[in-house]
């Protein structure tokens, strides 16, 4: 089987006892066209996943951010039938150039992202909730 790196860029914010998370609408074709997700792609050859999903920003958003805003969170697996995506993930402030790209969720700890199901990628949910729990638990 394939495996495919991609990076991801979460842009979060903690307020109060509830998770902010930035997506926006997929436009591309495939398993998650029209679902809210976040910026990322796959990491070229000679790239860095951090550098990956820096490009993979002001690719898919038209924002420029800095590398050492980025903080790794963590490596996570989406199988499909034909490959296996392996999603470098990382953490990123609230940019003000944001306004306008996208829409922010909130996540509760009532239901944590369960109440965006089918609205966004599956793998998102656990992310979503890791991030959750580790920064307000």
């Amino acid at each position: 089987m394939k495996l495919v790196p991609v990076a991801l860029a979460v842009f979060y914010e903690k307020q109060g006892e509830s998770l902010k998370i930035w997506v926006q609408k997929r436009e591309d074709d495939g398993p998650y066209h029209g679902l809210l997700e976040f910026p990322g792609g796959g990491i070229e050859p000679g790239e860095t996943p951090l550098e990956a999903a820096v490009r993979e920003v002001e690719e898919e958003v038209g924002i420029a951010i800095l590398p050492e805003d980025g903080k790794f969170m963590g490596t996570y697996h989406n199988e499909f039938p034909n490959k296996s995506i392996l999603l470098y993930v990382f953490l990123f402030p609230d940019y003000p150039a944001l306004v306008g790209k996208g829409q922010w969720l909130t996540i509760g700890e009532a239901e944590l992202s369960s109440c965006f199901k089918g609205l966004i990628p599956p793998p998102n949910h656990k992310i979503i909730d890791d991030l959750f729990l580790a920064l307000l638990s």
